[in-house]
C-alpha cells in the first residue's frame, strides 16, 4: 500500500523541495509513496480547500523547515497544527526536515526527531555534499515507508456509544491551543528581551487562568509534542499538584528553555506544599534530580530558576521536620 506524502514548505524553498523529490524517485517508482504539494492544484480551484483535503488524508507529512517556513503564518499555523493534531491521534506520521539554518529549536519541532542528522540535526544547506544530505533524508524516509501506513481509528473507536460531546471542554481545549500557539510564535519571532519575557508571562497567566477548566486535559497536554501545550500543562500543575507528573516537571529542565524551566520549578515548589507526607520521598527525588540538572547546565546561583529550586528544598525540609515533630508529639 502506497503512503500518501504531503509536502509542507515555503515557496522560497521550492528548489530544495524538488531536489528532495528527485532523491525519492525510487520510492515513487516502486509505488511506495504518492507525493502531493500545492503546485499540483488546478487553476481556478479553491487552494485552501485543496490543501486541507490533502493534509487531512496524508499518511506522511514532511515539514521542510527553514526561516521562511517558520515565518509563514499559513505553514506554521494551519499546516503544522493540523499535522500535529493528526500525529497525536495516530492518523499520520510527521517528519521535520531541516533545509536551512533557523531557530527550529525555539519552535514546536524541538520535541520531534529532526533530520538529517550528523551527530545532531544539521541543515541540508550546511552539508559539504548536498547529495549526501538528501540521500540521508531519503534513506530515513525509505525506512519509514517500508512499514504499512498508519491506520486511522475506526468510527466506533472514535465515537463509542458512551461518548457524549462536551462542548464546554471543547471550547477550553480550543482556547488552550490558541494560547499555546501564541506562546510558540512569541518565543520564535521575538528576540530575547525583557519585553519578550513579559509577553510570555502574560500568555502563561492566561493559560493558568484556565487551569481549573483545562485540568481534564492535563495528561494530554503533558505528553504533547507542542512546547506551548506542555507549558499549559505546567500552568495547571502550578494550581493542582500531581505526584505522578513530578518526572514530567524535572524532565522539562533537561529539554526546555529557561522560561519553561522556571515555571516547572515553580510548579515543583507548589507541589512541595500541596502534596501530603506520603509524597515526600518522590518530592525529595525530584528536587535531587532538578538540582543535578541545573548543576550540569551550569545555572549560576542567583537566577530565578536556582532561587525557586532552593526555596523548594528549604520548604520540603521544613515540612519533613514539622511532620517528625508532630509525630513525636502524638507519641
Amino acid at each position: 500500500m502506497s503512503w500518501r506524502v504531503f509536502y509542507s514548505y515555503s515557496h522560497k524553498d521550492a528548489q530544495l523541495r524538488e531536489q528532495l523529490s528527485t532523491f525519492l524517485a525510487p520510492l515513487r517508482r516502486e509505488n511506495k509513496i504518492v507525493e502531493w504539494y500545492d503546485r499540483q492544484i488546478e487553476p481556478g480551484a479553491l487552494w485552501d480547500k485543496e490543501i486541507r483535503s490533502e493534509l487531512t488524508t496524508a499518511d506522511l507529512i514532511l515539514f521542510l523547515v527553514s526561516a521562511d517556513f517558520l515565518n509563514s503564518d499559513y505553514c506554521f499555523g494551519v499546516e503544522v497544527q493540523t499535522a500535529l493534531d493528526r500525529l497525536k491521534r495516530g492518523e499520520a506520521r510527521v517528519v521535520p526536515i531541516l533545509l536551512r539554518s533557523c531557530l527550529w529549536e525555539e519552535s514546536v519541532f524541538s520535541a520531534l526527531n529532526v533530520i538529517p542528522i550528523d551527530t545532531k540535526p544539521k541543515p541540508i544547506s550546511s552539508w559539504e555534499s548536498l547529495d549526501d544530505a538528501f540521500c540521508d533524508v531519503a534513506r530515513e524516509i525509505s525506512h519509514l515507508v517500508a512499514k504499512d501506513p498508519p491506520q486511522p481509528p475506526s468510527l466506533s473507536a472514535k465515537f463509542p456509544e458512551s461518548y457524549k460531546f462536551d462542548s464546554s471542554l471543547d471550547l477550553v481545549r480550543n482556547q488552550v491551543t490558541s494560547y499555546a500557539r501564541i506562546y510558540e510564535r512569541t518565543r520564535q519571532r521575538m528576540a530575547p528581551s525583557n519585553e519578550r519575557t513579559l509577553r510570555m508571562e502574560q500568555i502563561f497567566g492566561n493559560l493558568r487562568s484556565l487551569a481549573t477548566a483545562s485540568y481534564p486535559l492535563l495528561q494530554q497536554l503533558a505528553s504533547s509534542p507542542s512546547p506551548g501545550e506542555r507549558l499549559a500543562a505546567v500552568s495547571i500543575l502550578e494550581v493542582f499538584a500531581s505526584e505522578p507528573l513530578l518526572p514530567f516537571l524535572t524532565g522539562l529542565l533537561k529539554q526546555e528553555k529557561p522560561f519553561v524551566c522556571y515555571h516547572a520549578l515553580k510548579a515543583l515548589r507548589f507541589a512541595v506544599n500541596a502534596l501530603d507526607a506520603s509524597s515526600y520521598p518522590a518530592l525529595t527525588n525530584a528536587i535531587t534530580e532538578a538540582r543535578s540538572t541545573l548543576k550540569e547546565a551550569g545555572v549560576p546561583v542567583g537566577t530565578d530558576r536556582e532561587r525557586e529550586l532552593a526555596a523548594a528544598e528549604r520548604e520540603l525540609q521544613a515540612n519533613i521536620k514539622s511532620m517528625s515533630v508532630t509525630t513525636r508529639t502524638y507519641e
